[in-house]
């Protein structure tokens, strides 16, 4: 019986082992984000810089980006979805497009800016929805401040929080791109934590790095930069 009873313990005990293996190797090699919460360190961050600005009688050059950014993870915290997918529409993102079913990751965008504080506006329409990437991009070289890839690489720039990173994908000539919205700032040169609209048919955060990406643009933000 002794004998038996060690032969069934040394098993079990094999058995938790291999099950304490593969959760651990799932954990850190595979599905990190499923156990961990990638968005949590950012978002007090923000919170903290908003409480922090919020106590000052003369609001910072600061103060809208960080506006931007508290708004975009609250819209990222809805877990806004297309509805039906790809269709570029849904109860949400109606909001965010007025009822225009297209490529909404620029008027997300431009309406997370006209909730801060700080909106931007359509030269034509003069309407606070831009919904094209590449006239967004026209809108903050006129109108704010803009670095492109070029001398963000050489000078080693890094974005500030609720600054723009602006991409173009497919043919350049076809003035297509994305708009990204920066919550997290890290020391990696040319890497960010970012939230965009119309990412797999909802608002997603990422981190990566951007200045690696095929077709960045460059960065900045409605605000002009004082001398």
């Amino acid at each position: 019986m002794r004998i038996k009873f060690n032969f069934i313990n040394k098993r079990v005990f094999v058995r938790i082992g291999l099950v304490l293996f593969t959760v651990t190797f799932y954990t850190y090699f595979g599905y990190k984000d499923l156990f961990f919460d990638v968005a949590a360190q950012p978002e007090i961050k923000i919170q903290k810089q908003l409480l922090e600005t919020a106590k000052a009688e003369v609001k910072p050059k600061e103060f809208y980006g960080i506006k931007r950014a508290d708004i975009a993870m609250q819209e990222f915290r809805k877990n806004v979805l297309e509805s039906p997918m790809g269709s570029n529409s849904g109860p949400q993102v109606d909001m965010y497009t007025q009822g225009y079913h297209s490529q909404w990751c620029t008027m997300f965008a431009s309406w997370v800016t006209m909730k801060a504080g700080s909106p931007v506006a359509d030269n034509l329409t003069q309407n606070w929805r831009i919904t094209n990437s590449r006239k967004f991009t026209e809108y903050l070289k006129e109108h704010g401040t803009w670095h492109d890839s070029a001398e963000i690489t050489q000078k080693g720039l890094q974005p500030e929080i609720g600054d723009f990173v602006i991409f173009w994908r497919g043919d350049y000539e076809d003035n297509l791109g994305h708009v990204d919205i920066v919550v997290d700032v890290g020391d990696e040169i040319g890497r960010a934590g970012m939230i965009g609209g119309n990412l797999n048919g909802g608002v997603k955060y990422r981190n990566f790095s951007f200045v690696q990406n095929y077709g960045f643009l460059g960065f900045g933000h409605p605000e002009k930069e004082s001398n």
